[in-house]
């Protein structure tokens, strides 16, 4: 993300004249990082009150790379090989998500189209092991060596799913079956499958985050007294130093 902000160092400059030439790059470091950092924080808030995200660590998707006396500008910036940013992603551009993992395996199976997604029926909360059980009891481990992985826990979860003798089974996109595509699963003493899992059809979202937007009001609502802080500290720090 790149905001030109040059203008206002000029202007608090000019307005400290008394600064030193050599305090100018500490000053603007200090007020760059306050800046990204208050920024960082408004738009953490941001997620969490748009979204109904529950994982606290979701917004750490966003990450700060620091200012210094060489280079006088601080960055916000997306991980985006990281876990958190498929999640966010859609909520800043609109339109379809990403597929996650069970999805892609299901769709290379053929039991779903690309255009479709797997979505809980309402009420229904999925752990993760159970996802790792689903798949596989539906075989749609297909990457070679991917079960070579599997923890030691994980392999007592699925030994005692396995004698409790819940068994998942996949209803695919293209049945004319009565019940609606999906996966669902045979629990023990219940008469009837239980739907874990449902295919849908491809969500379209609506863009809910403005990331520059929200820097954009940084700037214009605390910079002016990121900046003072920043000189004053400057300041404070030559006369400390005895420069």
């Amino acid at each position: 993300m790149n905001i030109d902000i040059r203008s206002n160092i000029r202007q608090y400059i000019k307005a400290f004249g008394k600064i030193a030439s050599n305090d100018i790059p500490y000053a603007t470091m200090v007020a760059m990082n306050n800046i990204a950092f208050d920024a960082l924080g408004t738009i953490k808030k941001e997620i969490g009150a748009k979204l109904n995200i529950k994982g606290k660590s979701i917004p750490s998707a966003w990450r700060v790379k620091k200012a210094t006396k060489a280079k006088p500008y601080a960055e916000l910036y997306v991980d985006e090989w990281s876990w958190q940013y498929k999640v966010l992603k859609h909520h800043y551009t609109g339109g379809d998500r990403a597929r996650k993992g069970m999805e892609k395996a299901m769709i290379h199976m053929g039991l779903m189209r690309q255009d479709q997604i797997l979505t809980p029926p309402p009420g229904v909360k999925i752990k993760p092991h159970t996802y790792v059980e689903m798949m596989s009891q539906l075989k749609l481990f297909y990457k070679a060596g991917f079960m070579a992985n599997e923890t030691k826990a994980s392999r007592k979860r699925r030994e005692r799913l396995r004698k409790k003798g819940v068994r998942y089974f996949a209803i695919p996109w293209h049945s004319s079956g009565h019940m609606h595509p999906g996966v669902y699963a045979r629990v023990p003493g219940i008469n009837h499958p239980v739907c874990m899992l449902r295919i849908a059809d491809k969500p379209n979202y609506q863009k809910r985050l403005h990331d520059v937007a929200i820097v954009r009001k940084v700037i214009e609502r605390r910079g002016q007294k990121h900046f003072s802080e920043a000189f004053a500290r400057a300041m404070a720090k030559r006369k400390e130093m005895g420069w």
